[in-house]
C-alpha cells in the first residue's frame, strides 16, 4: 500500500513567513503531529536569501536591496545565496528520515529527491539531468538548485526551479561566489543558469508546472499525495515563530558581520566554497576567534557555530590545529556532503599564515600525514 503524503501549496508569502513556515512544518513532522509532506511555496516581494552558514555582509548587495525593494532573509538551511522572486518555484519534502524508500546516506538522498524533479520535468517535455551534488541541469546549464536540513528524526529537502528568470537583478543582488564561475570555466553568469521559459520558449501555467512536479514526485518516491492545508498547531506555531524570522537578528543570524581586522581567505571544495576568517594572538600563538562561512550543507546546522566554539582560544601551531579539528568531527556526528574533514583544516591554516609568521609556527600542510 503507497504512503499517502500530505500536498501543501501556501502560494505566494513574503522571504519571512516562508522561512518561518520551513521551521514550522520541520518541526511539527518532528514531532509526529503531520504527515511527510511536499509542500510549493512561492515568494513575493523578491528577495535575497542567504544560506544559514552565511553572512549576509559578504552575499548580498545590501543597498541595492534596499534601493529595489527586494527582501533580505536567511535560510533553515545550509547552501549558497539565491534570488527569488515571482517567476520561480519553490519545492520542499518535510519527512522522517526512516521513511521507507528514502536513502540514509545523504548523497544517496540528494539523487533521489533530485531524481523527483528530472521527472517532473520530463512530464514537461524537458530533458533535464541530476548533477552532483545537488544541482539538477538542462543541457549543461542549472535549472534547480537543492539543499536541506534536519531536526531529530525528521528531514527536509528544498529547492527551486526557475521558470522565468531575472537574471540582471540577481547578478545585481548578490555577491556573486566568483571562485565557482572560475571552476566550471564559465565565461558569463548568463550561461550558467537556464529556465522554463528559454528552454520551452514559453512560460507554462503555474499550476500546469505544479502537477508536473507533483507527478514526478508520486512516481519516483512511490507515494499518494493527498492535498490539505496547514494544521491548527502549525497555524499557532507560525503566529509564534513569524516574529523573530521578521528580526534583523535572525537576519543577521549566527553569522555577524565580521570585523575588518580579520584575515579571510577561501577554500573551494567538491561539497562548496569554505570562507574562514581569524583573529590570531600571534605572541601567544592563539585562535582568538574563529568565524567560517560557506555555500555548503553541514548536519546539524549548528555543528559549524560548534566548532568556531572549539577553535576558540585553541592553538594557532599547524599540528594543534589539525588536531583540534579531527578530534572534533571524531567526537561530533556531523556530515558535510562533499567536504572533508581536513578540508577545514587547510582553510584555517590559510588563514593563519596570512596574519604572517608569527601567528603559527610548524610544518604548515605537512602536520597532515
Amino acid at each position: 500500500m503507497r504512503q499517502v503524503w500530505r500536498l501543501l501549496d501556501t502560494g505566494e508569502l513574503p522571504a519571512a513567513n516562508n522561512m518561518a513556515l520551513e521551521r514550522v512544518i520541520l518541526t511539527a513532522r518532528s514531532r509526529n503531529l503531520i504527515p511527510n509532506t511536499l509542500h510549493f511555496l512561492q515568494f513575493s516581494p523578491h528577495c535575497a536569501l542567504v544560506g544559514y552558514h552565511q553572512a549576509v555582509d559578504l552575499e548580498v548587495e545590501e543597498q541595492y536591496c534596499r534601493e529595489h525593494g527586494i527582501e533580505i532573509n536567511r535560510r533553515i538551511s545550509g547552501g549558497g545565496s539565491i534570488y527569488m522572486d515571482e517567476g520561480q518555484l519553490g519545492w520542499e519534502i518535510f519527512a522522517l528520515k526512516d521513511t521507507p524508500g528514502i536513502p540514509k546516506r545523504l548523497e544517496d538522498m540528494y539523487r533521489l529527491m533530485c531524481e523527483s524533479v528530472v521527472t517532473g520535468l520530463a512530464k514537461l517535455g524537458i530533458d533535464a539531468r541530476y548533477r552532483p551534488l545537488n544541482d539538477i541541469e538542462v543541457g549543461g546549464r542549472k535549472i534547480s538548485g537543492t539543499g536541506g536540513t534536519e531536526m531529530g528524526n525528521s528531514l527536509l529537502y528544498h529547492g527551486t526551479l526557475l521558470t522565468d528568470f531575472d537574471v540582471d537583478t540577481m547578478i545585481a543582488c548578490l555577491k556573486l561566489p566568483l571562485k565557482k564561475l572560475e571552476d566550471k570555466q564559465i565565461r558569463s553568469f548568463r550561461e550558467r543558469v537556464t529556465c522554463l521559459r528559454e528552454v520551452l520558449g514559453h512560460v507554462p501555467p503555474m499550476q500546469e508546472i505544479k502537477k508536473a512536479m507533483e507527478d514526478g514526485f508520486t512516481e519516483v518516491l512511490g507515494v499518494e499525495l493527498e492535498p490539505g492545508g496547514l494544521t491548527e498547531y502549525e497555524e499557532t506555531f507560525m503566529a509564534e515563530e513569524l516574529p523573530k524570522f521578521q528580526s534583523e537578528e535572525w537576519i543577521r543570524g549566527p553569522r555577524a558581520s565580521q570585523e575588518s581586522n580579520l584575515s579571510v581567505v577561501d577554500h573551494k571544495t567538491p561539497g562548496g566554497l569554505i570562507r574562514v576568517s581569524l583573529r590570531i594572538d600571534p605572541l601567544r600563538q592563539r585562535i582568538k576567534s574563529a568565524f567560517i562561512t560557506g555555500d555548503f550543507f553541514a548536519y546539524p546546522e549548528r555543528s559549524i557555530l560548534d566548532l568556531e566554539a572549539a577553535l576558540k582560544n585553541s592553538s594557532s601551531r599547524p599540528t594543534d590545529v589539525l588536531a583540534t579539528v579531527r578530534n572534533f568531527f571524531a567526537r561530533n556526528d556531523v556530515k558535510i556532503p562533499g567536504v572533508e574533514t581536513d578540508d577545514f583544516y587547510h582553510a584555517l591554516h590559510l588563514a593563519i599564515s596570512a596574519h604572517g609568521p608569527g601567528a603559527a609556527t610548524g610544518r604548515g600542510t605537512d602536520a597532515i600525514r
